[in-house]
């Protein structure tokens, strides 16, 4: 009697081991593909309440993949931009997804690709550290720490 409930609790175990390890599998999708370099927020004054994001990602998947959205606690809105000439002026536009071209780098900087952080509920002071959930076509997530740089932190790297 004591052997056959070991076994149904050893196969209990197994059966939840086994399940727990397929749904990260599939939690992870293009989100444990996409490697993040170099993340970085852009520091602003107390009065300031938008800012932007910047990094390096890379699609270690063979396929091309798409980033969609983004979301950070600290702003109440957060967009996907991209920076383009228009008769000569410089101007931001949001835009429904960043392409992930199959092993190629992408980079968010400035005057190109970025994540806007609109309604900012703190002001981001150097040294601060910002979290950010990349979010990408398949719907699964990778949260990242950003750390919030000065300007001139940023003209130095």
């Amino acid at each position: 009697m004591i052997a056959g409930k070991r076994l149904r609790m050893a196969r209990t175990i197994l059966l939840f081991a086994s399940i727990l390890m397929a749904g990260s599998g599939m939690a992870d999708g293009v989100a444990g593909k996409v490697s993040v370099t170099e993340p970085y927020v852009r520091a602003v004054p107390p009065v300031v309440k938008t800012s932007a994001a910047f990094m390096q990602l890379r699609s270690d998947d063979s396929v091309e993949r798409f980033l969609v959205n983004a979301e950070s606690p600290v702003a109440g809105v957060v967009e996907l931009h991209m920076h383009e000439h228009d008769d000569g002026v410089m101007r931001m536009r949001r835009i429904v997804h960043i392409h992930l071209p199959p092993k190629k780098d992408v980079s968010l900087e400035p005057g190109g690709l970025h994540i806007m952080l609109f309604d900012l509920k703190k002001t981001l002071k150097p040294g601060d550290s910002v979290p950010i959930t990349l979010i990408f076509d398949d719907d699964s997530r990778k949260t990242i720490e950003a750390p919030v740089r000065s300007v001139t932190d940023m003209m130095r790297h």
